[in-house]
Parts: structure tokens; C-alpha cells; sequence
């Protein structure tokens, strides 16, 4: 099976987990074969994608898929626009994205496009 999917789209949040969708191991495929790719217009933050092998995952259930350079995360400290691609292999059941802003300094109180850009879209290819 192939097919890519839109996992998050941008919302008027500072951080947020968007919702669960299938993975390869959802379908029983043996190859375990994903793509993520994250489309970013002036990013400021951190990305991370996570998945679980639970079927009927609660929040202790997801983990990371190490998509940075030696952290979890990919972490974008000035506006960044990119489209740029992650591949990892993992028989997930459901994997998600998230958007952390956790991390800026000064602490935002609130979300600015502006200030913090926006997730254009991350689309899921298995």
C-alpha cells in the first residue's frame, strides 16, 4: 500500500497534537516504511511526530520518532520556510503530529502568525 495523507494543518494555537491516523502497522504491512513530510511558512518552534503500537492508544502510549539531529524533534529557532522530508521505519498502528512552542524565549502568551508562523501541512506517506 502507498498513499500520503494530511496528518496537521495549521491552527491559531501555540501548541497542539493534531489527530491519530493510520500506519503501516494498522494494515499489517510487513515493510514498516514511512514518510513524513512537513511543509513550514516562517515556523517558529519544534515538530514532532510520534506513534504508538497500541490500537487503542492513551496518552502514555505514543513515543517519538527521532526525526531531529540527536533529539526527538525537529527545532526550528528562527522563521523558517521549508518543505522538508523525514523517513523512518516503525510497524506504528497510528502515528500523529505535534507542534511544541514550548521552548521559545520569551514565553509567548499567546499565538501571533506573525511572530511564530504557520504549518502549512504535514502529509504521512506509508
Amino acid at each position: 500500500m502507498s498513499d500520503s495523507i494530511e496528518i496537521l494543518s495549521n491552527q491559531a494555537e501555540l501548541s497542539y497534537t493534531g489527530n491519530k491516523y493510520q500506519g503501516d502497522g494498522y494494515y499489517s504491512a510487513s515493510d514498516g516504511l514511512h514518510t513524513v513530510s512537513v511543509h513550514l511558512v516562517e515556523f517558529l518552534g519544534r515538530i514532532w511526530i510520534e506513534a504508538t503500537l497500541v490500537v487503542e492508544p492513551t496518552a502514555s502510549d505514543w513515543f517519538a520518532i527521532p526525526i531531529g539531529s540527536g533529539t526527538d524533534y525537529k527545532e526550528y529557532a528562527v522563521q523558517t520556510t521549508i518543505t522538508e522530508a523525514f523517513n523512518f521505519t516503525a510497524n506504528a498502528v497510528w502515528v500523529r503530529a505535534r507542534v511544541d512552542r514550548s521552548a521559545i524565549t520569551p514565553a509567548p502568551s499567546a499565538y501571533d502568525q506573525t511572530l511564530h508562523g504557520s504549518v502549512d501541512k504535514v502529509l504521512l506517506n506509508r
